[in-house]
């Protein structure tokens, strides 16, 4: 398939995934048509990209889901290396829930004192004059 249908099926620019075939992520085969060159996608690269997709959305960054998809895909790394990677992404996902809700309980607080602040600030409705009606101004 060309890139436009891959794009379409995949809901991916056509940037991303020429970004993704010069990463290494997926492969296309070159097609002539008349003096013209295209690329071919086989239907496997629709599944690779929403495992691409995936695994940026479970935090994996581009080139860590290259090198699983290198070694994993040919099964060069051993269970217990797997493990360990594992485990170092899951270390890394629980810190940054710890600085995420960090931040959390930082803006709860901020949000909190800034409506205390307002609510402060706000005359009651119970009583019919402002402060300021009954200052007279006179001219000079």
């Amino acid at each position: 398939m060309l890139i436009g249908e891959l794009s379409k099926k995949t809901g991916l620019s056509k940037d991303t995934i020429r970004f993704y075939e010069k990463m290494g992520l997926i492969a296309a085969s070159d097609r002539q048509a008349g003096t013209r060159s295209y690329k071919e996608f086989g239907a496997e690269t629709v599944e690779r990209l929403r495992l691409i997709h995936q695994g940026k959305g479970l935090g994996f960054t581009l080139n860590e889901i290259k090198q699983l998809i290198d070694e994993w895909g040919s099964d060069t790394i051993p269970k217990t290396e797997q493990i360990r990677i594992i485990e170092r992404k899951l270390e890394e996902i629980a810190k940054k829930m710890q600085q995420l809700e960090a931040i959390k309980t930082y803006l709860a607080a901020k949000l909190s004192g800034l409506k205390q602040e307002v609510n402060a600030d706000t005359p009651s409705t119970t009583s019919k004059n402002s402060p300021t009606d009954n200052i007279k101004v006179t001219s000079p």
